[in-house]
């Protein structure tokens, strides 16, 4: 336990120095576990990405905000401030038009996923994940689609995605991107003049399977909620 304090402060000394996106990845890694276990304990009233894009704000805020000084470990701290993840799952309770029976489905296909890739060290394909939940592949195939593109459909993630929000932290935000990064903005929002594009055909595109997509826009909006704040 010492040892993961000790590498928790160290990684967090090293973000203070640079406030690099690098080192914050390295850091958001190591707090991986502790944001997972808080999200998913709201999973069953508000949509993942949703949770995941509000923890890490709020990680962000909560790693600016720290004193090691004060005494308490960095993950107690992080802990404390991901309770503020409750008012986001009341607020967006039932917000997509998904059966509760398909959401929790859904949640377990995602719990399964993550722990197959931990263990394996590798992300799993569906029939894998069908496996190990001893269910048909072609179900669970049909469930992640569905669901998966529900979300996206109902997520606002198109031109008022970026709505009010000047283009000069619009341009911070980008120049932080990864190359598959700037690609997914500039077709889901139009910037720089990109024809804009739904989610179906930049999966096409860009090889992308659903949770990929999905896991670069909780990134993508990640990194435009900190050029915000740093603005």
């Amino acid at each position: 336990m010492s040892e993961t304090k000790d590498r928790d402060l160290e990684l967090w000394r090293a973000w203070q120095r640079t406030r690099s996106p690098a080192d914050l990845d390295a850091l958001m890694r190591q707090m991986t576990p502790i944001l997972r276990r808080e999200t998913m304990r709201w999973s069953s009233l508000a949509p993942s990405y949703v949770l995941e894009n509000e923890a890490k704000a709020l990680a962000i805020q909560a790693f600016g905000k720290y004193n090691p000084a004060a005494g308490t470990a960095l993950s107690t701290y992080l802990t404390n401030s991901l309770q503020k993840l409750s008012r986001t799952a009341y607020q967006n309770q039932s917000t997509l038009s998904v059966p509760e029976h398909m959401r929790l489905g859904y949640n377990q296909y995602l719990a399964a996923q993550r722990h197959l890739t931990d263990i394996n060290g590798q992300k799993p394909d569906i029939h894998d994940v069908a496996d190990y939940l001893a269910v048909s592949p072609k179900r669970l195939q049909s469930l992640v689609e569905t669901v998966g593109k529900r979300e996206l459909t109902e997520s606002g993630e198109g031109p008022e995605f970026v709505k009010d929000i000047p283009d000069d932290v619009l341009d911070l935000a980008v120049s932080e991107m990864s190359p598959v990064q700037k690609q997914i903005f500039r077709m889901r929002t139009g910037y720089e003049g990109t024809p804009i594009s739904n989610a179906s055909k930049i999966m096409r595109e860009l090889k992308l399977t659903q949770g990929q997509l999905s896991y670069q826009l909780i990134q993508i909006k990640a990194l435009l909620q900190r050029a915000q704040r740093l603005r």
